[in-house]
């Protein structure tokens, strides 16, 4: 009888924590945010940590995840040039269609004088730059890409050392699945003052102090590992909501030699207010998705010119 009512309590808790998770998104974020946030699934990942459930983008009709890099790299077009995009919600197009966020925008942009050129959005819901290294090194160099388009905060992530490893991935997706752990965990991560990944998913950790004192963190991580595989690589400056708008990579934290996007001034000279431009904090509308689109066009032209 013990055993039961202990197994009904934790159900019960469980269905609770549910509840006040999905509550908690919808009223801390907009309308928009909240309907991708609720209607994308994530699904655990052992070296991401999560992943969307199906798969990051769409490449020719199939999840990309759930193919080999053969398989993927075989759908190239002849004379086809492929670039990826990596980043959090802002790549992803929170609030907004996703063939319509930023890397969408740069993909038509590139394409208006018959180039063969095509953008593919890697963008996660509450990603970080670890991350991003990860999916870089583990799933996206095998696919031999043209280039790379990095839009992450600088220090948002502790800096990971290159083909990094983990144990424990059956406890740790145990977890993922408890709505109850993440609540905990997300609870505790606030108290401690850190930032928790998509309605209190375990994530990895926030930098110390000494980690922001380090540098670029995984930006220069991420620039070392595109020069060693001969990947031009791109890093958009992460434009944020702010009267102006602000920058969260600018070109001044990023590792010297680092080709930037300088998407914020892109934004700020529209002359557009910045209501306008952002849905919420650092998710774009569609308006400002089209203006950072273009600038990273524009600048991914001028370095497939070069090599």
């Amino acid at each position: 009888f013990v055993a039961v009512a202990f197994l009904m309590s934790l159900l019960f808790l469980e269905g609770a924590a549910r509840l006040v998770l999905y509550a908690g998104v919808h009223v801390l974020l907009p309308k928009e945010v909240v309907e991708w946030i609720t209607t994308q699934q994530v699904v655990f990942d052992p070296a991401l940590g999560w992943r969307p459930a199906g798969g990051f983008t769409r490449v020719e009709g199939s999840d990309f995840m759930r193919q080999s890099s053969n398989q993927v790299a075989a759908q190239r077009r002849p004379g086809e040039r492929r670039g990826f995009a990596f980043g959090d919600s802002q790549t992803r197009g929170a609030g907004i269609p996703e063939n319509q966020a930023w890397p969408g925008m740069a993909e038509r942009k590139l394409r208006e004088d018959g180039s063969e050129l095509r953008v593919i959005n890697m963008g996660s819901i509450g990603y970080r730059s670890a991350q991003v290294l990860r999916l870089v090194e583990a799933y996206v160099l095998p696919l031999d890409p043209d280039f790379l388009v990095i839009d992450c905060m600088v220090n948002d992530s502790v800096q990971l050392p290159r083909n990094y490893q983990e144990g424990s991935a059956w406890m740790r997706g145990a977890l993922f699945e408890s709505r109850l752990y993440r609540l905990l965990w997300l609870g505790v991560a606030t108290a401690q003052g850190k930032n928790t990944g998509p309605m209190g998913t375990v994530r990895i950790e926030q930098p110390t102090q000494q980690d922001q004192m380090n540098g670029p963190g995984n930006h220069a991580a991420l620039l070392e590992l595109a020069r060693m595989a001969g990947v031009p690589i791109l890093f958009v400056d992460y434009p944020f909501m702010g009267h102006p708008i602000r920058s969260l990579a600018p070109a001044s934290s990023l590792p010297p030699g680092a080709t930037v996007v300088q998407a914020t001034e892109a934004l700020n000279r529209s002359g557009y207010p910045p209501e306008e431009l952002f849905l919420e904090n650092n998710h774009l509308s569609l308006l400002g998705s089209r203006i950072v689109g273009d600038e990273v066009a524009e600048v991914v032209r001028k370095v497939l010119v070069v090599q």
